[in-house]
């Protein structure tokens, strides 16, 4: 049925789960050595066509994380100065969608002041030369999505991005699962992630300093510095940081053991947990708290 501007309305929910997850770093060679030691298979350099900023990406079958860094700081960076003022680390996760406009006008419908969407190009720097990636993007206002400053991503050159190469890892790495993000309280939370996702995907107590967001793909989950360590095997949160902040990203891999055995070769320090995670320290890559685990209930 038509809406009031004459375009079709839209009824599913046209936004997905993390499309891929950046860490600010400051050094962009530097953290490819960094996340190359890890055991993750990095993807050639990219640079942002009229922005500062260049990446590596690790890429998934259905998401990616995305290395990102200064490259000329005379352009628009996007405050990412700003955010390694207090150190490197998770600084945002992007979600998915197959449809930007849709998307858009999905969020408009939801009585949300978003903006239409923009187009962003990158150019990857191949051995067989460059090849130019085309996105759209819906930036989201932060009152919906309270602990991120996210936005909506469609790929509009999808199989440029990915190669059968970059997609095998030697620590066995194959998707992201969760994302954790600290927050001093979450008061709203709940009714913002209901919003964007449904009734049926967000679950926890917000008086209890928890709040599990089931995007479809993955997990949001949203804690206070009081309840992180509940969540993560009896680690804290840096007082120093500013907060909200993305504390730590979980993989999910084929095979913790062989995991294990992987980072040992590398002689990258990590822990075990009960349920067998391995854990590697947020100094080991890059400010980002990284967890490998297994699929849930395998």
């Amino acid at each position: 049925m038509p809406d009031a501007n004459g375009h079709d309305t839209v009824t599913d929910r046209p936004i997905a789960g993390v499309d891929h997850a950046l860490i600010g770093v400051a050094d962009l060679d530097a953290a490819r050595d960094t996340f190359t030691r890890l055991g993750f298979t990095i993807s050639p350099r990219g640079r942002h066509i009229g922005w500062g900023t260049g990446n590596y990406t690790i890429m998934f079958e259905h998401d990616y994380v995305e290395l990102l860094g200064v490259i000329d700081p005379s352009q628009y960076i996007h405050r990412l100065d700003e955010f390694l003022e207090t150190g490197e680390g998770l600084l945002n996760v992007a979600l998915g969608t197959g449809n930007a406009e849709e998307a858009y006008r999905w969020l408009q419908a939801q009585g949300v002041d978003a903006s239409p969407p923009e187009q962003l190009q990158r150019v990857l720097e191949t051995d067989d030369g460059d090849e130019t990636l085309q996105f759209r993007n819906v930036y989201i206002p932060n009152d919906i999505t309270p602990g991120l400053n996210t936005f909506a991503c469609e790929h509009l050159t999808p199989e440029k991005i990915r190669r059968a190469s970059w997609l095998s890892h030697p620590n066995g790495a194959r998707r992201i699962s969760e994302v954790t993000i600290v927050m001093e309280n979450l008061e709203g939370v709940r009714d913002c992630y209901v919003r964007l996702f449904g009734e049926e995907a967000v679950s926890g107590d917000e008086r209890k300093g928890n709040i599990t967001v089931d995007t479809g793909r993955d997990e949001l989950w949203f804690v206070t510095p009081k309840t992180f360590p509940e969540r993560h095997y009896d680690k804290t949160i840096d007082e120093s940081l500013p907060l909200p902040r993305l504390a730590a990203l979980t993989l999910e891999v084929a095979d913790t053991q062989a995991t294990a055995l992987y980072l040992s070769g590398q002689q990258v320090a990590f822990e075990r947990d009960s349920t067998d995670a391995v854990i590697v320290s947020s100094e080991e890559a890059c400010g980002t708290f990284l967890v490998f685990a297994d699929a849930p209930g395998s």
